[in-house]
């Protein structure tokens, strides 16, 4: 099946706009969207309106401002705009700038002026659209013109309220107020608020018994979860079983021997028994990971091999915190990964903490980012979420509908 050639011509503009923003990038580098700060973005936001205002209704003199509102350019824009997101969503997103990836942008997709392109070429697309639906509202649904205007404010606003977006990265002590934090430029901010951490509280993964070859540093693919005693598995050609298993112990200095403890720096101690599948050849002994205060623990089953256990993963954690915002007023919140706090155009989210202490952790790194753009945002998506459930419940008496006049015609 071949492409219509509206399709053609559309499908060609859309990679001549990826060619031209390839170009740019190669040459100027990364976009810099800064010139969109306040009150710039809003100047730039009301004359790009003005300016589809005024495609809107030249288009029926001018061929060429038609095929930027006809079918074909909106599919065209929405297929690009998928590949791309595909692609942000496949490739890591870091400074990096070497190779194919960093010299097209896709490692940094925000920053890509092949992707800024394209997305206000599918802004502008999709603006040209909703004008055409207002104008014949009468005809249209309600729902779906409520929805597709929905879609092109959170467009509008994600495009030209990027510079006012400010991300700022706090690191907390507990116990320790603090009301600044360094943006990603490297730039000290004052913030309209003061964080103290009154607690971490992390959750982790079972420990992970890996066999570690010391001549090449690497472990085993396999590994063998501790998640009760008894468990067991053959690893690289040892059967290894957990005989014991301590959540939180450690050891004296002139002894090996692991013991439960309840102290700051414990960490998991697994006592493991191994046997040589083919020779019968038997070790046992504890294992455990350390910690900041205990060194880690090894089973030596030869020469080569050693039953190892790394840092466990982190599976859950938060920090708890008071806020006092500018008139003083204090509130506790728990902040958590994908769970941020809110306080007025700020947001905070947990980002991390510190690694080398784990669940032992005073530390707790959030960023602060806010977005003065963030509430046209918030009202189009419950815009957009009203007019699904309507559509939704309409749905059913536009086919009964449809069934009876169908029955009155024959």
């Amino acid at each position: 099946m071949t492409l219509q050639w509206g399709y053609k011509r559309a499908f060609v503009r859309c990679a001549l706009l990826f060619v031209a923003g390839t170009a740019l990038q190669i040459v100027f580098g990364d976009l810099n969207n800064e010139f969109l700060r306040y009150p710039w973005g809003l100047i730039i936001a009301l004359n790009y309106l003005y300016l589809l205002v005024l495609i809107h209704f030249q288009k029926d003199r001018w061929k060429w401002l038609s095929q930027l509102a006809d079918h074909y350019a909106c599919t065209s824009a929405l297929a690009s705009m998928v590949v791309m997101t595909i692609i942000f969503g496949l490739t890591r997103q870091d400074p990096a700038t070497e190779g194919l990836v960093g010299t097209l942008g896709f490692s940094r997709m925000t920053s890509s002026w092949a992707f800024n392109l394209l997305l206000l070429y599918f802004t502008t697309t999709t603006g040209l659209a909703v004008m055409e639906d207002l104008q014949h509202i009468r005809k249209r649904r309600v729902a779906a013109v409520l929805s597709h205007l929905a879609v092109f404010v959170v467009l509008v606003a994600g495009i030209f309220g990027s510079g006012d977006k400010l991300r700022v990265t706090v690191t907390l002590q507990k116990g320790t107020p603090s009301h600044w934090g360094v943006s990603r430029e490297g730039e000290k901010v004052d913030m309209p608020f003061v964080l103290t951490l009154d607690e971490f509280r992390m959750e982790e993964y079972a420990p992970k018994l890996y066999v570690l070859d010391a001549m090449t540093e690497r472990s085993s693919r396999e590994f063998l979860s501790v998640e009760e005693v008894g468990v067991e598995a053959t690893i690289e050609g040892w059967q290894l079983r957990v005989v014991e298993n301590l959540d939180m112990a450690g050891h004296m200095p002139e002894s090996d021997e692991y013991r439960a403890m309840e102290h700051m720096g414990a960490a998991p101690a697994v006592y493991v028994h191994a046997r040589n599948v083919r020779t019968g050849v038997e070790r046992e002994g504890w294992v455990s990971c350390g910690s900041f205060v205990f060194e880690p623990s090894y089973l030596f089953l030869d020469d080569r091999l050693a039953v190892a256990m790394p840092r466990r993963e982190a599976k859950h954690y938060l920090s708890r915190m008071n806020i006092v915002d500018e008139d003083g007023q204090t509130r506790s919140v728990e902040i958590e990964v994908n769970h941020p706090a809110r306080i007025g155009a700020w947001r905070i989210y947990q980002m991390g903490y510190d690694t080398e202490r784990g669940r032992w952790s005073d530390v707790s790194v959030v960023e602060c980012v806010r977005d003065g753009w963030y509430s046209a945002i918030h009202i189009a998506l419950w815009t957009m979420l009203a007019a699904g459930v309507v559509m939704f419940l309409t749905a059913g008496g536009r086919k009964v509908a449809a069934k009876q006049r169908k029955e009155v015609k024959r």
